[in-house]
C-alpha cells in the first residue's frame, strides 16, 4: 500500500482524520502516522507497504468512528493490525491505538 491509498482507506472511517497530529485536541478527534517502509519478496519482485498507526481519542466508550476503523481494518485483506487502548485520567478520553501493517 502507498501512502496515498493509506490516507484514502483511513478516510472512509473518519473523513476528517488528520496525517501525523490533529489542530483538534479537545473532542473527539482521529489521526495517522507511517513509521516505517516495509519490504519482502512476492512473486519474484521486491514489494512494498508501510507500517503505520492510528490514533482515535473518544469519550465515547461506543463510538461510532472506532467501530468504523475496526471494521474497515477487519475487512481488509491488505492490512494486517492490533489493537491497544488507554485511558487518559486527565481528559476522560480513551485512546485507542490501531498498529498496523499494509501491504
Amino acid at each position: 500500500m502507498t501512502l496515498k491509498e493509506i490516507a484514502a482507506f483511513l478516510t472512509k472511517a473518519d473523513p476528517l482524520i488528520s496525517h501525523y497530529e490533529s489542530m483538534e485536541q479537545q473532542g473527539d478527534y482521529t489521526f495517522w502516522e507511517e513509521t516505517r517502509p516495509l519490504s519482502f519478496m512476492a512473486d519474484g519482485s521486491h514489494q512494498g507497504g508501510w507500517r503505520f498507526y492510528v490514533h482515535r481519542y473518544t469519550g465515547d466508550e461506543e463510538d461510532p468512528v472506532t467501530e468504523r476503523i475496526r471494521s474497515l481494518l477487519e475487512a481488509s485483506d491488505r492490512i494486517a493490525y492490533s489493537e491497544t487502548s488507554d485511558f487518559i485520567q486527565e481528559t476522560g478520553q480513551i485512546h485507542h491505538i490501531f498498529e498496523c501493517e499494509g501491504f
